[in-house]
């Protein structure tokens, strides 16, 4: 049976916001570098206590676990998109946590029709995978991708990425086809970003609350040489 759940301090702690002032006792448990010594160590007792209350259940979590993923084809390519002259899709593989980001020229300039299809086997055109995930989330604990986008003319990709769980992104732009970083990264913006055609990126910055705080553009006036990002104007 597990011991009394842990129990966190009260460290009274004032806000003061349009001249109403309000006590948080727990406002120390803010941590968003995750790296607060105390902070990690209440969170580890909560994961001990509970891991201690279910341990009885324990061998029925498994079984349901192993039954969800015995349903699940790892080996698996999504739905692909036609987006100018190429095809792209997710690639899952077994044993791997994380998808693949992948392209497949379409082999002609025809005209796009409900019965596109892309090619596969010998004499398909060769697949190019843009990003793996699996290669980018390794050292991480945590890793997400909150967007991916191409640009239009397919050469460059800008991705949001996060390593740390608290959904502030940071902002990449790479060759599509040698995968090499164009730029410098911008830190602390949101997963929505967007081409404005191939000269530009629209992304939204976040203030110090993590909130959506202004939108920004980037600019590719000269490829491979990012300009510096200039606000257009704040939401």
């Amino acid at each position: 049976m597990a011991s009394m759940p842990p129990v966190a301090r009260k460290v009274p702690h004032e806000l003061a916001e349009h001249g109403d002032v309000r006590v948080d006792c727990y406002y120390w448990l803010r941590d968003y570098s995750r790296s607060d010594p105390a902070v990690l160590a209440h969170l580890r007792a909560e994961n001990d206590y509970t891991a201690a209350l279910m341990s009885d259940v324990k061998h029925i979590e498994d079984e349901i676990f192993a039954e969800i993923r015995g349903r699940i084809k790892e080996d698996d390519t999504d739905v692909p998109v036609r987006r100018g002259q190429y095809y792209y899709y997710e690639r899952t593989l077994s044993g791997k946590e994380y998808v693949q980001h992948c392209r497949r020229l379409v082999p002609t300039d025809g005209h796009i029709t409900v019965f596109d299809a892309m090619p596969v086997g010998l004499d398909a055109p060769d697949e190019h995978i843009v990003l793996d995930e699996n290669v980018k989330s390794e050292g991480h604990d945590y890793y997400s991708i909150g967007a991916f986008k191409v640009s239009p003319s397919g050469r460059l990709v800008a991705y949001g990425e996060d390593t740390n769980g608290d959904e502030a992104y940071t902002l990449y732009v790479i060759d599509a086809e040698s995968g090499e970083y164009v730029g410098q990264p911008l830190k602390g913006v949101t997963s929505d970003i967007e081409w404005a055609g191939d000269d530009y990126l629209v992304y939204i910055t976040m203030d110090s609350l993590h909130r959506p705080d202004k939108v920004c553009e980037l600019s590719f006036l000269l490829l491979h040489e990012m300009c510096p990002g200039s606000c257009s104007r704040g939401l």
